[in-house]
């Protein structure tokens, strides 16, 4: 990308013959909109549609969100327990945290990764913790991985299969947590320093 002006820029790629074709087929299905054929607006209507199909997915980002239902108390309890984070949920934590990592390691620096990122559960759901705003955050790969090794220690797939009471009692009591923490303070990475750029 180079700059021509404030807000223009020169964009230039290579491509294969498959994406030459599918440009020539979406400049003629979109003539009516771009008579001229302008790669550059194709593009943008490209990419702005693209973004708008990974954020309902992603981010669960709607135009018209839906009311939440009335849900009956037995199924109220089961949507309680679910690990999976509701779409109201993902809105909020996404918005909440601008769309970035929010690790902080023990210099204070947050992570700056906005690419493969997660959502966390900060204190996990395999000891009780709940898909709630309080508790859910973004964590790029990197990050939620480590803290994943850091609580449940890198043998964490037979520590599963062992079940998990014990480790839950001993979080509780190794944070200094009641039955139903808020948020346990923050381990920071050493061993794998967060990305940047």
């Amino acid at each position: 990308m180079k700059p021509l002006a404030t807000d223009r820029y020169e964009i230039r790629f290579t491509a294969n013959a498959a994406t030459r074709d599918k440009l020539k087929v979406a400049q003629d299905l979109l003539r009516h909109v771009v008579p001229s054929g302008d790669v550059a607006a194709i593009f943008d209507r490209a990419l702005s549609e693209l973004i708008e199909a990974h954020s309902r997915r992603k981010m669960a980002v709607v135009r018209r969100p839906a009311k939440a239902r009335a849900v009956a108390a037995g199924a109220r309890r089961m949507v309680d327990d679910s690990r999976d984070v509701a779409a109201e949920v993902k809105r909020a934590v996404w918005l909440r945290d601008r769309g970035r990592c929010a690790f902080i390691g023990a210099s204070g620096h947050r992570c700056s990764e906005r690419g493969f990122l997660e959502y966390h559960h900060v204190v996990p759901y395999a000891v009780g913790g709940k898909a709630t705003i309080a508790n859910i955050q973004l964590r790029c790969r990197a990050h939620n991985g480590y803290e994943a090794d850091v609580f449940f220690g890198t043998d964490r797939g037979n520590r599963a299969a062992a079940g998990v009471a014990e480790c839950s009692e001993n979080y509780a009591v190794s944070w200094g947590f009641s039955p139903v923490p808020e948020r346990p303070p923050r381990q920071h990475c050493a061993a794998r320093p967060p990305r940047t750029g």
